[in-house]
């Protein structure tokens, strides 16, 4: 299938229509249609930083809305034709970044192109113009667009989560005058919508995140009923910004230092915690701690506006004859699926995990994620049956006591349904004892001088939890007799389901001196501010007595600073990094945010099959994503570029587009950003404004379950042999130079083999290069020179030794050799 048709197919399975009353849509009549927003001419159909794609000619909401043949009413599509020729129509980032990694080689970019761009203003409309639109329709579109935050920037809650002036003066205009509004919402992250309880001519909802090149068209056919949505929420959407549990423990105001939660916020010492010397000493606190999400408002017992899973149709689907087998390795779920409506259509049967345990029990969320499947397009009264597979290590949890992964002895429900919200029973698991499925070692945990001085969210303080009075009241027979399935220590323990990459040979090193060892733990290009820009003096590499460069670049298309360093004379060459989870700078793909609505895998293997096409045809050997950071606030400035807030879900989406991409050809993916970079305002602190780096402060086990379960999931059941750390610290240690998360629990605990790389920059508060490496980090990026200088100087300290800079290459040469093993 072409690139772009499979683009489109992405947004087409992927917008979700969250709400249509009077069956409003798909608009049945050949009539006039009043378009507001200045987003239907300026349609944002790309992100920003890395995670951003500039294509020029790309099609926009009203363009694509009058090809399918909705016509405008011609007096506000005049006025916007007009104001879109005289002003700027979106907040679009107008800095291509796709080629800045061809002119910048340090973090000093993340300074001069992440500063905050507030939403632009809604055009005024002239009061004559609406009323003359009114006389001619009683509908009317209106596109709420956002592009704000990005990278080191995280979005603002006034004037950008919540709606600007503007836009709710021109929404009440609107609501008023029009009896059926549609809104569309093409934001890069959730925004506030309290206000569709105050307005009843609001008749339908959409969500189109930021869609992709083709987004435009793939609304259009939406709109017109040619497709019938099947995308489902991968995120909550409360009512309110304060009912996320992480609302008060968020900074994104970097503007302004008195705002940002540090230590001293929560009465910690930043002198113990190892920050000194600063003016500001960040930190985030995941207070909400397992309860993410859906997790916790279904656990709580807390109202939202939309529940995670959730998603309309055009049809209606009924699930009958379920049905819960014990198979090898884990649980079969079978049930039938039929369209019960008027209209062809896919659904999306989601399958939950909730334990029945007593009180002195290992406290677990109301309900998990566990399995899903898409159907097939069904016709009306065609029936098919969904198969979801649950391995048995998706019901354990990480107990900190025993430092161990396990499934504790009880009942577990197993609940099937539409959405988080929509479910009903169809089985129990018990199991009589309980199993330790992998015994670990204490890891990253919160620093001693903070223990005992953090509160974190727990179910023990709520005496009024009450998941299920949030539930709509539906028939649900429980679990019958054959419905349950008894389970044994045996059954689980009887062999791992993990499809794990094979073991590569200890691979042998050539002879190499110090300097070169040196040059290749790093990216081979100037690794200072704007170096390929101007003069071009600064070196690429270091050089040896005789003058002559240690490493060059030996790749045909790659450039400084997004290559890997080449010894030719013996057998090293360079390998092209690129970004990012949008594409390569090709076809402008739907965003991971959009994407992950889709819940459909092959449709993501797909979508990385034509990126590594992509790759391949660019020469690229290394495609710098998928992002597999988590939805933990709607504030995140790169939220975006991330899939959900689940983290299976997010697991899953990723591997499936791993698999893709690295299929029989020489690419593979880098996913990021390792571990817990969920806040973008100062992930890698600030040297000007002299504060530090961000410190990401969490449990052990919300750090496991949740944040670094993407990243398991996708070294064990899809074979990476890349991944790239954060900038961030967590619990007190930066990522990059954290022994245990680069060796012992990425290479010990998963058995990852390759090469881990740091994200791009290496000016302010982040990592020494010498500290990157022998906490197992073995490739500092974009490096240079300056950071050669520091792992040297390192050497010579004994802070790295010549082991470890050899282990670093060997992982180097590993990732290079599953790269020309998939040629």
């Amino acid at each position: 299938m072409d690139k772009k048709k499979i683009a489109r197919k992405i947004a087409e399975e992927s917008i979700v229509l969250l709400k249509n009353a009077d069956h409003i849509l798909p608009l049945k009549e050949k009539k006039e249609i009043a378009f507001f927003g200045r987003t239907q001419i300026g349609t944002l159909y790309s992100g920003n930083g890395s995670g951003g794609a500039n294509i020029a000619g790309c099609g926009t909401i009203l363009e694509e809305c009058e090809k399918r043949g909705i016509k405008p009413e011609s007096l506000l599509k005049e006025f916007y034709e007009y104001k879109a020729s005289a002003e700027q129509v979106t907040e679009e980032d107008e800095f291509d970044w796709t080629k800045v990694s061809e002119m910048v080689n340090s973090g000093i970019m993340y300074e001069i192109f992440g500063k905050y761009k507030a939403p632009l203003d809604e055009y005024d409309v002239p009061e004559t113009l609406i009323f003359q639109a009114a006389e001619k329709t009683d509908t009317a579109i209106f596109v709420i667009g956002r592009n704000s935050g990005g990278e080191e920037c995280d979005r603002h809650l006034p004037e950008d989560y919540y709606l600007t002036r503007s836009e709710e003066s021109l929404l009440k205009d609107i609501c008023t005058h029009f009896a059926n509004v549609v809104i569309v919402l093409n934001v890069n992250g959730l925004i506030d919508l309290s206000w569709m309880k105050k307005y009843a001519s609001i008749k339908s909802l959409l969500f189109i995140g930021i869609p992709g090149e083709e987004g435009a068209s793939a609304l259009a056919g939406i709109l017109t009923g040619e497709i019938n949505p099947s995308g489902k929420l991968a995120v909550t959407i409360a009512e309110h910004y304060e009912d996320y549990p992480s609302a008060d423990h968020f900074s994104w105001d970097k503007e302004h230092l008195e705002n940002i939660l540090d230590y001293e916020s929560y009465g910690l010492s930043p002198e113990e915690n190892g920050s000194t010397g600063f003016m500001k000493s960040p930190v985030t606190v995941y207070w909400e701690d397992i309860y993410t999400g859906y997790r916790y408002f279904d656990t709580f017992g807390k109202q939202v506006l939309y529940p995670f899973g959730y998603g309309l149709s055009y049809t209606a689907f009924a699930i009958s004859d379920a049905l819960v087998k014990k198979q090898n390795g884990g649980i079969m779920v079978t049930a039938d699926v039929k369209n019960i409506g008027e209209m062809s259509g896919k659904e999306v049967i989601q399958v939950y995990l909730s334990k029945v345990y007593p009180a002195e029990g290992v406290e677990r969320p109301y309900q998990e994620l566990k399995g899903f499947e898409k159907t097939s397009d069904l016709a009306p009264g065609e029936k098919e049956q969904v198969k979801i597979w649950i391995p048995w290590r998706e019901l354990a949890v990480y107990d900190e006591e025993r430092a161990a992964w396990i499934i504790e002895s009880g009942d577990y429900l197993l609940k099937m349904g539409k959405s988080s919200r929509d479910t009903f029973t169809v089985g129990m698991v018990c199991l009589r004892d309980t199993v330790i499925t992998e015994q670990c070692a204490n890891r990253l945990a919160i620093s001693g001088c903070n223990r005992g001085k953090l509160l974190f969210l727990t179910q023990k303080d709520c005496t009024e939890c009450q998941p299920e009075d949030v539930y709509e009241k539906k028939p649900d027979g429980g679990v019958t007799e054959t419905a349950v399935i008894s389970v044994t220590g045996e059954d689980i323990l009887a062999g791992g389901e993990s499809i794990q990459a094979e073991k590569e040979a200890q691979q042998s090193l050539p002879e190499l001196s110090i300097e070169e060892l040196a040059s290749l733990c790093v990216g081979y290009g100037p690794g200072t501010p704007f170096a390929a820009v101007g003069d071009r003096s600064d070196p690429a590499t270091i050089f040896d007595d005789e003058g002559k460069p240690i490493t060059t670049n030996s790749h045909p298309t790659g450039y400084p600073g997004y290559v890997s360093p080449a010894i030719a004379e013996k057998g090293i060459k360079s390998i092209f990094y690129k970004d990012g989870p949008a594409g390569i700078g090709g076809v402008a793909w739907p965003t991971e945010m959009l994407i992950a609505c889709s819940f459909d895998k092959k449709l993501w293997q797909m979508f990385g099959d034509a990126v590594g096409k992509e790759c391949e045809e660019q020469q690229v050997n290394v495609w710098l994503a998928p992002a597999v950071n988590l939805h933990r606030n709607p504030l995140c400035g790169r939220n975006f570029e991330y899939f959900s807030e689940d983290p299976y879900l997010t697991g899953v989406c990723a591997c499936e587009i791993t698999k893709g991409v690295q299929n029989s050809r020489p690419v593979i993916v880098c996913p990021k950003h390792f571990a817990a970079n969920e806040q973008e305002t100062f992930r890698r602190g600030n040297a000007g404004k002299n504060v530090d780096a961000v410190d990401s402060i969490l449990t052990e086990r919300a750090l496991r379950e949740q944040y670094l379960k993407p990243f398991e999931m996708l070294v064990k059941d899809a074979g990476i042999a890349c991944i790239m750390t954060s900038f961030n610290k967590i619990n007190g240690s930066f990522s990059g130079g954290s022994h245990d998360l680069c060796t012992h629990i990425l290479r010990e605990e998963w058995g990852f083999e390759g090469a881990v790389v740091t994200d791009w920059g290496d000016m302010d508060m982040v990592v020494d290069g010498a500290d990157a490496v022998a906490a197992g980090n073995d490739i500092v990026m974009p490096g240079g020179p300056p950071v050669i200088r520091q792992i040297l100087k390192g050497y010579e300290e004994g802070r790295v030794t010549r082991e470890e800079l050899e282990q670093a290459v060997r992982h180097l040469l590993i990732m290079i050799k599953r790269i020309r093993l998939a040629d």
